[in-house]
């Protein structure tokens, strides 16, 4: 059934971080007439937080950072008192054993045990003497920095888990991007030192949180732009994208009871999945922008979360999962991001994460099956005891990680060109820019797209160079 039509003077396809990003900044300018569409029933998109049991879980863990005063100042102006500092501890999981992370050098040699720290010393000393053609592979990256025995050890594995490509398949630009900023000399340096002198706080060791949760945040800024009339359209898919002479002219929207509804804007700004906008557009795309879509893909993500009877079964916010005997990728304790994130005191509310495709065995399994999978991993790797368990439940999310294989950068381009060639229209955030951002990057991109519509002093923003020269985000500091 078609509805009614709807006209908007900006249409946001998304509420999640950029989606908000752009829709505050706009109510901000004083634009109010603004519908955001979402195929979610919760804001916050990648970053939103689901309730099961009275119990609060993320789709996996995330934690509030920038570099951006801007954008530590939106996070706070948003929740206030609500939003608070997190004494951060992370470890890796590899071969029975726990390591701190970012590594601590000491820690490390100690639990890899003589041999093997003797094998890392000297694959290391080898890396940096050893000749150095341009790396094209993560592979080639990682091991020239820190050697092949640190790279096997503390990055292959999770690598490969996360991506499902082997890690010489997955272009250096990816290693460059994230991990620049890590100096392994000035690791083994703290590390030694104890970090003495130094009394401010980096993201290493504290981080901010919302008290309820990530989508805290963004259940906030849908208070704050719905009480300026911004409508927000939630449980909604758009199915038809209909364009002529280098404009979007209307979309379809799909309801959750099925009804169908055309709505017009002057602007959008789309934060779909870049190869999935693509094969929504009417007319069709010509052969070239199909064969350029069809060749980008996203990695899925599948949580599956648990509440548990008992008290701080481990000290982590979350813990990376190296060890090859289990197909977890990283497991998260949100009592320890915020007590509030369950009911009552003698629970905890875990989450255990699984990167899979859909062609995968792993994404094809029912959900009964996944929960026992993720309990009985999480029993191997002694983090719990099944008889614990007081619920479970599975998250399934597609389209949550741009692969950045090698060869990926043709076809990207060639969509990118087309997207800029379309003239009532924004890409923003993680799916919408096929591009691996943070929250704070994500935001930041629906902010500046804002003012791009806006023209205000400074535009026109190059939207795709956000996070191009983003320092991996272990090495910033809280002032």
């Amino acid at each position: 059934m078609m509805s009614s039509p709807k006209s908007f003077e900006c249409c946001i396809l998304g509420a999640g971080p950029a989606g908000f990003g752009a829709a505050v900044e706009l109510v901000k300018h004083g634009i109010k007439n603004i519908i955001i569409v979402d195929r979610n029933l919760k804001v916050g998109g990648l970053a939103r937080t689901e309730v099961f049991g009275g119990a609060r879980f993320d789709v996996g863990p995330h934690r509030f950072f920038s570099k951006s005063d801007e954008i530590n100042q939106l996070w706070r102006e948003t929740l206030g008192t609500d939003f608070r500092p997190v004494d951060r501890l992370t470890r890796i999981f590899y071969k029975n054993k726990f390591f701190n992370y970012p590594i601590k050098a000491f820690d490390a040699l100690v639990k890899l045990g003589p041999v093997e720290s003797l094998h890392a010393m000297v694959s290391f000393l080898s890396a940096k003497v050893g000749s150095k053609d341009e790396p094209k592979t993560f592979e080639d990256w990682i091991t020239q920095k820190f050697g092949r025995k640190l790279y096997e050890t503390f990055f292959k594995t999770y690598t490969e888990k996360v991506w499902g490509i082997p890690c010489n398949q997955i272009g250096a630009e990816w290693a460059a991007q994230r991990i620049k900023g890590l100096d392994i000399i000035k690791v083994i340096k703290n590390s030694i030192l104890g970090g003495r002198g130094n009394k401010i706080k980096t993201l290493v060791e504290q981080f901010d949180y919302p008290v309820l949760g990530a989508g805290q945040m963004y259940e906030a800024m849908s208070d704050f732009v719905t009480g300026k009339e911004v409508e927000v359209e939630l449980g909604a898919r758009v199915v038809k994208i209909y364009h002529q002479d280098g404009k979007i002219t209307s979309i379809d929207v799909c309801s959750p009871n099925g009804n169908v509804s055309k709505i017009t804007a002057r602007q959008y700004f789309s934060s779909i999945p870049i190869t999935h906008f693509f094969k929504m557009l009417s007319p069709p795309i010509s052969e070239d922008l199909k064969r350029a879509s069809d060749a980008l893909y996203y990695r899925e993500h599948i949580t599956v979360d648990l509440l548990v009877d008992g008290v701080k079964l481990f000290p982590d916010q979350w813990i990376y999962v190296h060890s090859p005997d289990v197909r977890m990728a990283r497991v998260a304790n949100y009592n320890n991001f915020s007590n509030a994130m369950v009911p009552q005191r003698n629970q905890v509310a875990l989450s255990v994460e699984y990167f899979v495709f859909q062609h995968e065995d792993l994404w094809k399994k029912p959900d009964a099956d996944l929960k026992d999978l993720a309990i009985d991993e999480m029993c191997y790797m002694g983090l719990l005891s099944k008889e614990k368990v007081q619920g479970q439940w599975v998250v399934r999310e597609t389209e949550s990680y741009p692969t950045y294989y090698i060869g990926f950068q043709e076809p990207y381009d060639t969509l990118k060109k087309a997207i800029d060639a379309i003239t009532n229209l924004y890409p923003i955030g993680r799916g919408g820019m096929y591009k691996y951002n943070n929250q704070d990057h994500s935001t930041m991109s629906g902010i500046l797209a804002a003012r791009n519509y806006l023209k205000l002093p400074g535009s026109p923003y190059s939207l795709w160079d956000i996070n191009i020269d983003a320092e991996y985000h272990e090495s910033a500091r809280r002032e």
